[in-house]
């Protein structure tokens, strides 16, 4: 079911209430309309609800160019909302990237309960392609909602930091969520010692989650690595086919954030690194420097409205090897 909401506050509180009521929801969005979601997404912070959001990049600030596509919005998703809790960010490379990241966005907001946020361009929007029909696994929407009893609490503090999920009318006990910081019943607390239990529960929640790790294309016994994100990828990809040197291969990163766990190891092995964005400052860049401590030697960037070429990536590759 798809509904046009009269804003974006609006949609995402709308998706907000879906998952409350037991539904699975997803909004879609443009930088612009994410900036004005960002309140929600702390409610889906605070609430623990799962949420979906699909944010499309294109160039900005305002309404910038909003026919063309850039990957400036990285962090706006990674800092949107205020306050500290725990999100998940993929960056689909490709057509089967989008509908497979979809599936895996809803699974994972469902058994997390946090949001989880999908990061595009209009140049991925705008591709026409053909592909098998890629395997989704069947996707119950109902096997992380648990039947209330009349003792239920919402926020129970768990190990893991998941507390049960009930929706309202199913089982006797009272779904009671809010956007105060609460206890475990649900209820508006300003107790230090349970804000304190609240936040390291919410936070510990991403203990157990499976990274989707890098994709590396070329030579496993690489001294240079070039490293992508999103839709970049497949041009990257195709100008390094047309370089063909050994020693150069290519790191695809499909989850954004948290940075997968092996990235550290796949970064230190390169004598030389060389991140490749469609933006002005380097942001995933900056993102790895400063979750791994490594230095990234060289930074390929275009943030005119157009996606890069093979022809230029070759250029300015070549460049940076040499």
């Amino acid at each position: 079911m798809v509904e046009q909401a009269e804003d974006e506050i609006a949609a995402v509180n709308m998706m907000l209430g879906a998952w409350y009521a037991g539904a699975r929801g997803m909004v879609t969005t443009s930088g612009g309309g994410f900036a004005l979601m960002t309140e929600g997404l702390s409610l889906a912070g605070c609430i623990e609800s799962p949420a979906v959001i699909h944010l499309a990049q294109r160039p900005g600030p305002a309404t910038g160019m909003p026919t063309r596509t850039e990957q400036g919005d990285l962090n706006l998703a990674l800092y949107a909302g205020h306050g500290e809790f725990p999100r998940i960010l993929y960056a689909p490379g490709t057509i089967r990237d989008a509908l497979v990241l979809a599936q895996k966005a809803f699974e994972v907001a469902d058994r997390f309960q946090v949001p989880v946020i999908l990061l595009t361009d209009q140049y991925l929007l705008d591709g026409i392609g053909l592909l098998e029909k890629p395997s989704l696994s069947p996707s119950p929407t109902d096997e992380q909602i648990v039947e209330t009893r009349a003792d239920y609490q919402r926020y129970a503090l768990t190990p893991s930091g998941i507390s049960p999920r009930g929706i309202p009318g199913y089982g006797r006990g009272f779904v009671c969520v809010d956007s105060d910081e609460h206890d475990e019943d649900g209820r508006i607390t300003e107790d230090f010692d349970m804000r304190v239990s609240m936040v390291d529960k919410r936070l510990r929640k991403l203990a157990d989650y499976e990274d989707i790790e890098p994709e590396l294309i070329g030579n496993r016994d690489y001294h240079t690595l070039i490293v992508g994100w999103g839709s970049s990828g497949k041009m990257i990809a195709e100008a390094l086919s047309v370089i063909d040197q050994s020693g150069v291969a290519f790191a695809w990163f499909k989850q954004v954030y948290p940075v997968p766990k092996n990235t550290r190891k796949l970064l230190e092995q390169a004598q030389k690194r060389i991140v490749v964005e469609n933006n002005a400052t380097g942001q995933f860049a900056k993102m790895l420097e400063m979750e791994t401590r490594l230095e990234m030697h060289g930074k390929i960037l275009k943030y005119n409205g157009m996606p890069f070429s093979v022809e230029e990536l070759v250029t300015r590759i070549k460049g940076e090897l040499s």
